[in-house]
């Protein structure tokens, strides 16, 4: 009877192994576990996600034909691509691809892969697709020559280091069309098939380090490492990301140990943690950019001199110190700290007597009333009236008027405000996605909605769109931000700062500025 029970449960215990493998080969130090809030993820497609937490995962799991190395954000390197050339006129660009790169399901990469990808995003035209749109690309646009190689013809010559840091988007991931096309569906919107958009919403068919195994709403992420990744291998077997929304709860599980990373800590929580032995905080300096913006049609804002009076009163330190407890650092420019381009200049400190004198050579030595918009959500109140304080000490009276979104931003658009705080963040990693919005008013963004018309500015950005030679195409948007800093509609406030608790046990964690930039393959515990 002993031995029965014994070949019994031993059968069981078998049995159970292969039905759940993944319960008994990961061991706790090979499981990187992050707590974070992912309540944002609507879809992990490719072609669909927008969201921070969404594109941050497909940033594991897809490859592209260029990439962003972890811990690196200046410029892309070859990724599936192993070269590239471009015709004389800059409007056909050719990549040859890496031969025996291997899906997750083990087909290999091929041209046919990429032309299915980009003509995929090109027909569903969801909301990150824009970014490959802008060059004019459409579906005839993409063609294989060979198994290995790949055409992409642009409607006219874009810059190089534009284009190319618009493949490294994560709407530029490459799927695996043989199981892609597996799984089309036709639906109410897509009636000639929605292109597997539906399937992979919460499936994956990539070629990146890890394999997407499990998607639960609320709740978790799991990810397993693709061992036989063409170039990164990940060091870690398996990374789970749970759903902690509360960052209270996010650094305690971080201190017990029952999560290695915790995600975005606030001030008051780094504090606390600062003194554990085994936490270590990796900051880095976000890409938005709080701003206040000036609409330059009204009354004395269209006076350059009063803008300047504006940008020298503002408590710069007070906002960052006070309302930010320390988590943002001092920006003067519309390219943030991590993009090429940008400058660490400090031009505008709080100086009241050089305020007040601009003011009285503008013809307001006493001041005036002017009205500033600003949302409801924290801290966009606390800096309104931090930015209401500093002004009335040189005789401004802000009048503030807090709205919510639906509000807010449709007056700013419509060109209704006088003042505004306001933030911005880049739809893709080049300066370009900063300087045409700040300082083009033909986009009909940032620069249109202060009224900011200047033609100068609006030349340069356009000059530096199809500029080839990457360092001149830089200097030009330098150029237009050294304008835009003497006499533009805004006045740089910070760039708020990501600060993450981890476990001095974990190595090789970037922090990175922004969700699209997030790698993990490079990350082991020890």
């Amino acid at each position: 009877m002993r031995k029965l029970m014994f070949a019994v449960i031993t059968c069981l215990f078998l049995v159970m192994s292969a039905a759940a493998p993944n319960a008994f080969a990961v061991a706790r130090t090979d499981v990187l576990v992050i707590g974070m809030a992912t309540s944002d993820i609507i879809s992990l497609d490719p072609a669909k996600a927008f969201e921070f937490s969404g594109v941050g995962i497909i940033n594991q799991v897809y490859d592209k034909l260029l990439d962003f190395p972890a811990g690196r954000f200046d410029k892309p390197e070859l990724s599936l691509a192993k070269s590239w050339t471009v015709s004389a006129d800059g409007k056909v660009w050719t990549f040859k691809l890496r031969e025996g790169v291997k899906f997750h399901s083990g087909n290999e990469v091929t041209a046919e892969d990429i032309v299915y990808s980009f003509q995929r995003v090109v027909y569903l035209k969801d909301q990150p697709a824009f970014i490959l749109l802008q060059f004019g690309i459409t579906e005839d646009s993409i063609k294989a020559i060979d198994k290995y190689t790949v055409q992409i013809t642009l409607d006219k010559q874009y810059a190089g280091g534009l284009f190319f840091s618009c493949l490294a988007a994560g709407v530029a991931s490459i799927v695996d069309s043989k199981v892609v096309k597996q799984h089309e569906q036709k639906t109410d919107k897509y009636p000639d098939g929605d292109r597997g958009l539906t399937w992979l919403s919460r499936n994956s068919a990539g070629s990146g380090p890890f394999i997407l195994r499990k998607w639960e709403k609320n709740d978790r992420v799991v990810l397993d490492a693709f061992e036989k990744h063409f170039r990164h291998p990940p060091k870690v077997k398996r990374v789970i990301i749970k759903e902690i929304v509360e960052a209270t709860s996010r650094r305690l599980q971080v201190e017990k140990g029952d999560i290695d990373v915790a995600w975005e800590m606030f001030p008051d929580q780094v504090r606390e943690l600062e003194g554990n032995p085994d936490i270590k905080i990796a900051r880095i300096a976000a890409l938005q950019i709080w701003y206040l913006g000036m609409n330059v049609s009204k009354g004395p804002l269209a006076d350059n001199r009063v803008r300047k009076a504006i940008r020298y009163a503002i408590d710069y330190d007070g906002i960052i110190k006070n309302i930010m407890a320390g988590a943002g650092v001092p920006t003067n420019t519309f390219i943030p700290k991590g993009f090429a381009g940008y400058e660490d200049k400090i031009i505008y400190r709080t100086d009241l007597e050089k305020a007040r004198q601009l003011l009285k050579e503008a013809g307001y030595p006493n001041g005036f009333e002017v009205t500033m918009n600003h949302g409801d959500q924290t801290p966009y109140p606390e800096v309104a009236q931090v930015i209401q304080n500093s002004l009335a000490r040189i005789g401004i009276k802000v009048k503030l008027h807090k709205l919510v979104s639906a509000q807010l931003w449709p007056t700013y658009r419509a060109q209704k405000h006088e003042l505004i705080l306001a933030r911005w963040g880049p739809d893709y990693i080049d300066p370009h996605t900063n300087a045409q919005p700040f300082a083009d008013y033909k986009a009909k963004q940032l620069a249109w909605r202060n009224v900011y018309y200047n033609d100068k500015t609006s030349e340069l950005i356009q000059k530096a769109g199809v500029e080839m030679d990457n360092e001149k195409r830089i200097a030009l948007y330098q150029l237009a931000n050294r304008i835009i800093q003497e006499e533009g509609p805004y006045a740089f406030l910070f760039q708020p700062l990501y600060q993450h608790a981890v476990r001095k046990n974990v190595v090789g964690f970037y922090a990175a500025p922004t969700f699209s930039l997030w790698k993990l393959y490079s990350v082991s515990k020890k």
